[in-house]
């Protein structure tokens, strides 16, 4: 059977509840059935799950009490922060790929407690070290050696080995600089030296990523383990099918909608994948769309959730860091780039269903919003709590700690929703695991920061791209967004920005580039490493729940999202859709109309479908379009426009010119 032969079935379905037609809720768990993401991390049994919940509980109750309560001294709270994380993540993440049940083995409990240890050893001793002017005893050098073993070995098992060459290729530039050729030699720094920079400072493993994971990263994943267990998730992918669900296509677009609203506070690609495409994806398939289809769409629509905000996996608060802006300013500018990526993804998705004959779900098998609101809508109260606090000012940390409060309040006012103390542990308990791996990978991104920030090879990196590109803005977009790709893969959301920001974000400032227009530009290009082959760890996650062939679904998946390509390259040459707050109202106008033009060129290129099949001329003439609206000149910019709505004015007319013939045969 080709895929335009399959058709959904308008018969009663296994999806619904009986006593909710067209009124209630979808039933998630049997769409979930069997397709569950595979996990790569042990399952703990026993007393091992029960130690492990109780020091993920006492990790969440702590990072929860500095956050809202009593502040602590970076140097206290980073090293207590990776204690926690190391011994976790040693308990749960094996050293071979293959996952285990049971107990921990004995060497993963001894690293557990190396870890923990030489990490806590730094908190402990906090106030002895300043006193001597951070100046290390033999001891802190053994501990810090340790320590960064340790942390090398726990980023192998929870990110892989592309972070962990990286960081030692950065260590071994600090070491060797003096035999190294040309203009990457320096004088060299000692092994004593290297250690203190990476174990005894705030500009190594205790630098601002990791300061950032043991504040925002680790608040706002718990608050999203409390709407989790709260049913926020069911809300919102009820609400996505009351919304979507009937029209073409109507599950992927569910998928879309649901994962855009998830991801927007999870801000984890894969793991926005891994938590609703276990509902999407299975749906998507039985409605007729190829499984490698279905996880590349549900990797699309997770990975926008990285650009989205408010939270934009916690990195919108690292810019803030970074450019020394206001959270507001950084949030309101990457709005219109996120609106513009979505609008791209949801497009092509619908044409894709128009192309092969795709029918929504039946109405009367659906939700109605109306009902999904009546019954679970108070659950996104906590949403607009968070968005409130962080528009009037408060601190990140502040707005997160009384979000989670919120969660836990408002979810009591409905009796189906309220959390029991069940639900409340198991919100601890999977803030911490969930953690984790961000956690891991900060901690070595640390030892990259840390030597870009001993030797100045950020500067030099930074010279090399202007060299390069000379004059010519697009050549350095062009290096800067393969540099950006690269450094990325496999990375998560707060690593991608952190590398980016430091390394390659400073050369297009210096071409001229508008600040933060040069950091989204680098942190979006950063960000679609993960539906990039071959590391696209989100359509990974995706293929791996649908049963689907690995490639085929990370090359749809970069298919489907070129808007995440090119969208960053818009709004470089057109900054108001990022400053749009200080922008000339024509300019912002003119702005987004060349954004949606970028969008429908994208989807219709990507399908080479709009109401019919499109020719070679006017695919050539769509993809010319994109250019036209990058360039300086009004008359190009309205030309695109006037291409654009000429070729689908004549392809709607022509569409229905076919379909009366057709109708009149």
């Amino acid at each position: 059977m080709t895929e335009r032969d399959q058709r959904p079935s308008r018969q009663k379905t296994e999806w619904t509840r009986p006593d909710l037609e067209g009124e209630g809720l979808i039933d998630l768990d049997a769409l979930q059935g069997n397709a569950e993401a595979q996990s790569t991390t042990r399952q703990l049994t026993g007393v091992w799950a029960k130690i492990f919940a109780g020091v993920a509980i006492v990790s969440s109750l702590f990072h929860f009490y500095t956050a809202g309560y009593q502040p602590m001294a970076a140097m206290e709270q980073r090293p207590i922060h990776l204690a926690f994380m190391l011994f976790l993540g040693f308990l749960i993440y094996p050293a071979g790929k293959a996952p285990r049940r049971g107990s921990p083995p004995i060497w993963d409990v001894a690293l557990a407690v190396v870890g923990a240890v030489t990490a806590y050893y730094l908190a402990h001793n906090y106030l002895d070290i300043v006193m001597r002017g951070g100046f290390p005893t033999q001891t802190d050098i053994v501990m810090g050696t340790v320590f960064c073993l340790v942390i090398l070995e726990a980023a192998r098992r929870t990110i892989g080995m592309f972070l962990v060459v990286l960081s030692l290729v950065f260590l071994g530039y600090l070491a060797f600089g003096p035999y190294l050729p040309g203009v990457l030699a320096h004088g060299g720094f000692s092994y004593e030296r290297i250690i203190r920079q990476m174990y005894m400072s705030t500009e190594g493993v205790f630098g601002v990523a990791v300061g950032v994971s043991a504040t925002y990263v680790y608040l706002f994943i718990l608050f999203g383990a409390f709407l989790q267990k709260s049913g926020t998730t069911t809300f919102f992918t009820n609400l996505a099918f009351a919304a979507a669900g009937h029209t073409p296509g109507g599950p992927a677009k569910v998928g879309i909608l649901a994962s855009g609203m998830m991801g927007m506070i999870q801000g984890s690609s894969a793991a926005n994948v891994a938590s609703t495409g276990v509902f999407t994806i299975p749906l998507m398939k039985r409605l007729g769309f190829k499984g490698y289809f279905a996880a590349a769409v549900e990797a699309v629509a997770s990975c926008g959730g990285q650009f989205l905000p408010p939270v934009m996996g916690a990195s919108a608060f690292i810019m803030a860091e970074y450019l020394q802006m206001p959270y507001a300013v950084i949030a309101l500018g990457a709005i219109l780039p996120a609106v513009l990526y979505y609008a791209a993804v949801y497009l092509q998705v619908h044409l894709r269903a128009k192309k092969l004959a795709m029918e929504g779900l039946p109405r009367d098998r659906l939700p109605k919003v109306k009902a999904v609101i009546r019954s679970r809508g108070h659950l996104v109260l906590p949403i607009f709590v968070l968005i409130g606090m962080l528009l009037f000012g408060f601190t990140p940390l502040f707005a997160a700690f009384f979000s989670i409060l919120s969660v836990v309040v408002i979810s009591a006012t409905h009796r189906e929703t309220r959390m029991s103390f069940a639900d409340i542990i198991d919100a601890l308990v999977l803030g911490a695991r969930n953690t984790i791996s961000t956690a891991i990978a900060c901690a070595s991104v640390g030892f990259i920061v840390g030597a870009v920030a001993l030797s100045g090879i950020g500067l030099l990196l930074t010279q090399s791209i202007i060299g390069f590109a000379g004059d010519n803005l697009l050549l350095a977009l062009l290096l800067a967004a393969a540099a950006s790709l690269f450094l990325s893969f496999g990375l998560p959301t707060t690593s991608v920005y952190i590398i980016t920001a430091t390394l390659v974000a400073p050369s297009l400032v210096q071409m001229g580039v508008p600040p933060l227009v040069a950091h989204l530009f680098c942190y979006y290009w950063g960000g679609v490493s993960s539906i990039t082959p071959p590391v696209a760890l989100a359509a990974y996650v995706g293929a791996g729940i649908a049963n689907a062939s690995v490639m085929k679904s990370g090359f749809t998946a970069m298919r489907l999202g070129m808007a995440a390509y090119i969208v960053p390259f818009v709004f470089v040459y057109w900054p108001s859709l990022v400053l749009w707050q200080d922008a000339d109202p024509l300019r912002l106008m003119a702005a987004i109309a060349c954004g949606a033009v970028t969008v429908v060129c994208m989807a219709c290129v990507g399908e080479r479908y709009l109401f019919r099949r499109l020719g070679a001329v006017k695919l050539a003439l769509l993809s010319s379009c994109v250019i036209l609206v990058m360039l300086s000149s009004a008359v190009a910019n309205v030309a695109a426009i006037a291409i654009v709505a000429a070729i689908v004015a004549f392809e709607f007319r022509a569409s229905r010119r076919g379909a009366v013939g057709a109708a009149a045969r």
